[in-house]
């Protein structure tokens, strides 16, 4: 990637770039991805046990690879502590109303742009880049998280508060909040979606969406132009790749008894 443009200017001009899903603290696991040259990494620390201090390591390992942080919800402390750790962005997770929105950037911000309290932290250099970091520090991009019955109700009056960058849709817990199937041959399913992409683009804001590395029919995906794809977790393709082993195996010995 570019190094003189902002993580999110890069993401508002590209289509379909690919961020494996972290979900395993240990930083070699985040160090082992970055040798494949994703186009950057996603860590969860929503669903998962990593909490800041294993961002940092995953963040270090994986260095100078873009890591977003899906962090744990909405709370002023956590914004604050994981942005000080140096990621390029973070995914806020149950936003369900313009006011959080809001508190969202808010917190994400250093005044007058918000409210965020800014320390000497591996992002400003552990203090000895601290003027530079304050300069930069709103380069960080915020996207909330489009996950809930309540979310899409106020699609647009969330998605038109100022400051932030784009929206990520968690397709599994949208279509379970909506109460329909989450399949992209249910109509209804692809038309929620729709609606979500297109307010964004009509605000120029990125957009993001999950897909599990099961799916072997991403052309409905590819096709929206999503900015980016969430694609798949570490533990998921670690169950792909010994289920598919075992089965081979399995088969090749009842082949031969």
């Amino acid at each position: 990637m570019p190094v003189n443009e902002t993580f999110s200017a890069i993401l508002r001009k590209s289509t379909c770039l690919l961020a494996p899903l972290v979900s395993i603290s240990d930083s070699s696991v985040s160090e082992m991805l970055s040798f494949l040259s994703p186009d950057f990494l996603i860590v969860d620390m929503e669903h998962s046990l990593i909490d800041v201090p294993e961002l940092q390591n995953i963040l270090m390992a994986a260095k100078p690879m873009h890591v977003v942080a899906r962090i744990r919800g909405l709370e002023k402390n956590e914004v604050k502590k994981v942005l000080d750790t140096g990621v390029s962005g973070i995914i806020v997770p149950g936003i369900e109303t313009p006011q959080d929105a809001r508190d969202a950037v808010s917190y994400s911000r250093i005044p007058p742009s918000g409210i965020r309290g800014v320390g000497p932290g591996r992002a400003s250099k552990y203090g000895y880049g601290f003027r530079e970091y304050v300069r930069e520090s709103g380069n960080s991009a915020v996207m909330i998280q489009i996950e809930t019955k309540k979310a899409y109700e106020s699609l647009e009056e969330i998605l038109d508060v100022p400051g932030i960058d784009g929206c990520f849709i968690g397709p599994v817990d949208l279509s379970t909040a909506l109460q329909i199937e989450f399949s992209w041959d249910n109509s209804t399913f692809v038309g929620i979606i729709d609606r979500i992409v297109s307010a964004a683009k009509k605000r120029n804001l990125i957009t993001g969406i999950y897909t599990p590395l099961t799916n072997r029919t991403p052309e409905p995906i590819l096709a929206r132009g999503f900015n980016y794809l969430m694609l798949g977790a570490d533990r998921e393709a670690i169950q792909l790749k010994y289920l598919e082993s075992l089965q081979f195996i399995r088969e090749k010995l009842k082949a031969i008894s």
